[in-house]
């Protein structure tokens, strides 16, 4: 849960405190960075920190990747892969096209408004890990694949009918998809390895997980530049439905 919820507190602090930088504060196109270059620089101060186990030989060979769905988790790792897909696409989706839409479907040139439907997809997402943390694997699962379904829905209908009011209320259902489905589909993977495959099969599930968060977004990059932004969404969104509707099947 903690996992889950910081990553996505990450995501929506993120997104709205850049495009309020963005709209709102000096040399927009460079402040960002250099605050990024600061946190980066912060957080390299870890490495003063005390080593609270022993040193031991083998700190070069235990670099080496290892990525492997041991034989027991293959079945569930493949009924697990459209929600992973779904879910990391839908993330994908408003952190690439996501301010674009907000900008046309609002109708306002307020870059808040980008930041914000990030802010509303993550940080409900991150509220909604916590509030089902006791739940088990599975359910978390089914709630998350049926709210992204119906939040993508609701976004498309905003799409098409250039509604801003059902854009902003079906990105907050598909949030609260993204960290049921997130948070369900990582303990419903995590918890099928033995401890000495834990670490190579949740390398295997973030493989999967960055890969459906980047090449779909590069590919509808490429694909708005042809037919334009609204029938680049409205495929995508369609994607992300059939793939979300798929994984609550196979529940």
């Amino acid at each position: 849960m903690i996992t889950t919820a910081a990553a996505l507190l990450g995501l929506a602090t993120g997104g709205l405190g850049s495009s309020a930088l963005v709209q709102y504060g000096p040399a927009p196109t460079h402040l960002i960075w250099w605050l990024l270059l600061g946190a980066d620089l912060a957080a390299a101060g870890l490495l003063a920190m005390p080593e609270t186990t022993a040193m031991r030989p083998g700190v070069l060979a235990s670099l080496r990747p290892r990525v492997a769905v041991p034989r027991q988790a293959r079945r569930t790792f493949a009924s697990a892969l459209p929600c992973l897909i779904a879910v990391w696409m839908i993330s994908g989706f408003y952190l690439s096209l996501g301010p674009s839409l907000a900008a046309q479907v609002l109708r306002s040139p307020d870059l808040l408004w980008g930041g914000l439907v990030i802010f509303l997809l993550n940080g409900i997402g991150a509220a909604a890990s916590v509030v089902a943390s006791r739940a088990s694997a599975p359910a978390a699962m089914m709630a998350g694949c049926l709210a992204l379904l119906a939040g993508t829905a609701m976004t498309l209908a905003a799409i098409q009918t250039a509604s801003g009011a059902t854009f902003l209320a079906g990105t907050a259902v598909a949030g609260a998809g993204f960290g049921l489905a997130m948070l369900g589909a990582f303990r419903t993977i995590s918890a099928q390895a033995p401890a000495g495959h834990r670490a190579s099969l949740i390398s295997a599930y973030f493989i999967v997980s960055y890969t459906a968060f980047s090449i779909p977004v590069v590919v509808a990059g490429v694909v708005t530049t042809h037919v334009g932004l609204h029938r680049t969404a409205l495929g995508y969104c369609a994607t992300i439905a059939v793939l979300a509707a798929v994984a609550a099947g196979s529940l």
